[in-house]
């Protein structure tokens, strides 16, 4: 049923942000002194002038970044240059936060409402980050209070076409800032009833109508973090953090099984939960910092007979998960040089029940990294950086109900430099080679697919060798350019094959990635504008006739945003996705394309913020995924009171 109209003029997502700083003490960087990190950074104000509700739609109109919605499990993760979200290693304020079991969440359900920042590192990273970041690090930086007490609250909702509400979002944040502590608080409810496919959607008996059928879904976010700062030298923090979550799974809108991969699929349970504690102490010129956490997921699935239209329940599975570890770093200059060594150690505990009698699982691995880093002053406008970690992965427990594998372990060593020169005030160039390695995850090496799969306990880590060139110059004092050129080697990639009948995963890859990201932003006195632009070739090295899937050939994303008059601006945003293959069930290939506008206009009043704008404007019929179709036309208002 949809809701109407009245029922949502107060409910919303978040705008402009309040005047909370970063919380410095879940920022790596690799130099305090000097920025040589090659990273991206979308800070609060990006993520509200764009209207990013949870961090798959900040991350996915980065260059280089591209959004991968599976249908088949509902679910929003990102690729990097060409690489699964697999590859890429997510962290809250520098602590891990990936799926113990296959290195993998659900990226739409980590809404944006607590963030101060989203640090974006593509291949060359920090190697204080730990093991498993070889196609980049995404790192999740929370508010920090500066007032005695500030915050905001914001309420919004979505509508379709014929402006029946189909989506609200609520978030609050409150902090205080007091002489030798702080306190933060943020929540955000986002609540989605259903949407609603474009005009352009042809009718088919999986999905008769315009309103997607299972298509809701409704995430509770809230954390709460208290700081003690006794000396100026000194801070100490501890945080906890839960999001609850359920799910509903679209059915697939092709009615040819032999094409779609169809599911009749529920989550009533997606449930994440942490608790995570920081300390930083100085001591003269050194520092010593740590991270230590424990983090919670419970995740129940259901299914459904298939074509019962979810009506006949036949099995659930349930996961049981949990990480603990922490990380010690310290750091301290000598002479010109600026030298860090960290150790960090992962635990992950893997535990499936199905109710099916399929398989039953207990897993733990445990993860070791060693790193060093050194940034060395050449000159004032030339940076040497140096890093080399040393990861190891040990098996602690492998059991399921078909067998017992023997323990085994595996370790990589990744090196990395980067040459950092400032041309001149307004022109910087770097060159950086960065190794890294993916050591697979228990999904990789244990899964036997429901019955499909065999598997492979002695798989080795993957390898991606980065060689980047980059540069960036302020043209004028308006505009900005910066391109990236960037070749990545990857190496004993992990593909499945087929052994006596069966699915498994072998190390056979070889591939080749390849391309230029170039970013333009200006601000002038009415005007801010942005553009960047994505190429990217992937060539398999052993297979002439590989064809990609889920990375387009070509992106570009455009905004600008014009102010009318001191409190009213237009904002409006393209973006174009082109040469995309998709693969059907049957292996044949779709070529895709697609390009989507968003606009809207904003007030401020004082201390409220009003928006109204359209989402999808010209409705474009466009999926990211076979047979799941993304949202029509949809219309918006927020609201957002600032203190």
């Amino acid at each position: 049923m949809k809701k109407t109209i009245i029922c949502s003029i107060c409910l919303a997502s978040l705008l402009y942000a309040s005047e909370s700083e970063e919380f410095s003490l879940g920022v790596i960087d690799i130099s305090g002194k000097k920025d040589v990190n090659n990273k991206e950074v979308l800070y609060s104000e990006d993520i509200e002038l764009h209207n990013y509700n949870d961090i798959s739609e900040a991350l996915s109109e980065t260059s280089g970044i591209f959004l991968s919605n599976s249908g088949a499990r509902a679910e929003k993760t990102i690729s990097i240059r060409g690489f699964s979200s697999t590859r890429v290693a997510v962290f809250i304020d520098g602590i891990p936060i990936y799926m113990p079991y296959d290195g993998n969440f659900d990226y739409a359900r980590f809404t944006t409402a607590d963030l101060s920042k989203i640090d974006i590192s593509k291949g060359f990273s920090s190697v204080r980050y730990g093991a498993n970041t070889m196609a980049g690090v995404i790192n999740l930086i929370s508010k920090k209070p500066t007032k005695e007490f500030e915050g905001d609250i914001s309420f919004g909702s979505n509508f379709d076409d014929d402006f029946g509400v189909s989506e609200t979002t609520t978030s609050i944040n409150l902090g205080s800032k007091q002489e030798n502590y702080y306190l933060q608080f943020s929540g955000s409810i986002r609540d989605r009833d259903h949407f609603d496919l474009s005009h352009d959607y042809q009718a088919t008996s999986n999905q008769p109508t315009a309103e997607r059928i299972q298509s809701s879904s409704n995430d509770k976010k809230f954390s709460i973090k208290a700081g003690w700062t006794p000396t100026d030298d000194s801070e100490y923090a501890i945080m906890y953090s839960k999001t609850d979550a359920k799910k509903e799974q679209p059915k697939t809108t092709i009615d040819n099984n032999a094409l779609a991969r169809a599911r009749e699929w529920d989550w009533p349970q997606w449930d994440k939960e942490g608790i995570y504690a920081f300390t930083d102490n100085k001591f003269g010129d050194n520092y010593l910092k740590t991270r230590w956490f424990y983090d919670k997921f419970d995740n129940y699935l259901v299914q459904y007979q298939n074509n019962s239209n979810w009506s006949n329940f036949q099995w659930g599975s349930r996961y049981d998960d949990y990480s603990y570890g922490g990380s010690i770093e310290f750091g301290m200059p000598i002479s010109n040089h600026e030298i860090v060594s960290s150790i960090s150690y992962k635990y992950d505990s893997h535990k499936a029940y199905d109710e099916s009698d399929v398989k039953d699982e207990d897993y733990a691995d445990k993860t070791l990294s060693l790193a060093l880093e050194d940034s060395y002053f050449i000159t004032n406008d030339l940076t040497l950086v140096t890093g080399l970690s040393y990861d190891r992965l040990d098996d602690d427990k492998i059991w399921d109900s078909t067998g017992t594998y023997s323990i085994k372990s595996m370790d990589s060593f990744n090196p990395q430099i980067g040459l950092f020169y400032d041309i001149n005030e307004r022109q910087k160039i770097s060159f950086t080679i960065a190794r890294k390695t993916h050591l697979p995850t228990m999904k990789e090496r244990y899964s036997e697919k429901m019955g499909t799969g065999l598997a492979n306990p002695d798989l080795k880590e993957e390898e991606a060798t980065h060689y980047e060139l980059s540069y960036s110059n302020m043209l004028t004092d308006y505009l900005n350019l910066k391109t990236n050129l960037f070749l990545i080697d990857y190496k004993d990639a992990i593909q499945s094959v087929t052994v006596l009948g069966l699915d498994q995963n072998q190390n056979i890859g070889d591939f080749r990635h390849k391309g230029v990201e170039v970013e333009l932003n200006g601000t002038f006195e009415r005007l801010t504008t942005g553009l960047n632009y994505t190429y990217i070739d992937i060539n398999n090295r052993k297979d002439s006739d590989y064809i990609r899937t889920g990375i387009p050939k070509h992106s570009i994303f455009l905004y600008g945003k014009y102010d009318l008059t001191k409190d009213l601006s237009l904002y409006a945003n393209l973006k174009i996705e082109d040469d995309t293959y998709l693969q059907y069930r049957d292996n044949s290939y779709d070529k895709n394309s697609y390009t989507t506008v968003d606009t809207k206009l904003t007030y401020k009043y004082d201390d409220i913020t009003l928006e109204a704008g359209v989402k999808n404007l010209f409705d474009e019929n466009y999926y990211y995924d076979l047979g799941y179709y993304e949202a029509g036309r949809e219309y918006f208002i927020n609201m957002k009171y600032t203190f």
